[in-house]
């Protein structure tokens, strides 16, 4: 990879690093299940893990006020410097997951989590793509924090792949007041990708 390069996705000008995650199929799949939410306009997002802050950059220019986090200052400096060049505004933070925002926030959030089963080794890169036991760690943490931090009526959208168990995904929205449906999915030479979409209805009511 050459330092510094640029790529073109869906009219969007992205650089891209070697210690940031390289826009994928799995980020087009992305791409296109937001394409299914039409205008965002009046909206507030938020995008977890945002890498090159690629997803981030194409809600907002959808017209939402758009929140992009990641674990790495890496990876908050190439974002920044992503919406600069397509001449966007983002709000853009360094955290975990959405431990760092407060309750009831975001109409829209989404999340291209790591999602291969294995676990990070000691390159800073692989936090990007090492999802843990069954690639769902970051997955069960993300949804562990979601209903405290979206709207109520607000939308997710979030990447499995198959090997994920994505059923869990739509077990745990089932009792958390979420409904859900697959926005999108794609199939790789070894997998399927997979976009779930949960739109939260409720708090959960717990029966006594």
């Amino acid at each position: 990879m050459v330092e510094g390069a640029k790529i073109r996705v869906r009219g969007l000008e992205i650089e891209i690093r070697r210690e940031v995650y390289t826009p994928a199929e799995d980020s087009l799949l992305m791409l296109d299940a937001i394409d299914l939410w039409g205008d965002l306009k009046g909206l507030r997002c938020l995008d977890v893990g945002t890498g090159t802050g690629i997803v981030a950059i194409f809600m907002a220019k959808r017209g939402c006020e758009t929140v992009a986090t990641d674990l790495t200052f890496e990876s908050v400096k190439l974002t920044l410097k992503n919406a600069k060049l397509n001449g966007i505004r983002l709000h853009v933070a360094q955290g975990d997951l959405m431990s760092h925002f407060r309750g009831s926030s975001f109409d829209i959030i989404t999340f291209n989590p790591p999602y291969l089963p294995e676990h990070p080794s000691s390159e800073k890169i692989s936090l990007s793509w090492a999802g843990g036991s069954m690639g769902r760690e970051l997955i069960d943490r993300f949804l562990s924090d979601l209903p405290r931090v979206i709207r109520r009526g607000g939308k997710v959208a979030i990447l499995h792949a198959d090997y994920n168990e994505p059923h869990l995904t739509l077990e745990w929205g089932k009792k958390e007041g979420f409904d859900s449906r697959i926005l999108g999915r794609r199939k790789l030479a070894f997998h399927e990708l997979i976009v779930l979409e949960l739109r939260f209805r409720n708090r959960r009511v717990e029966h006594l």
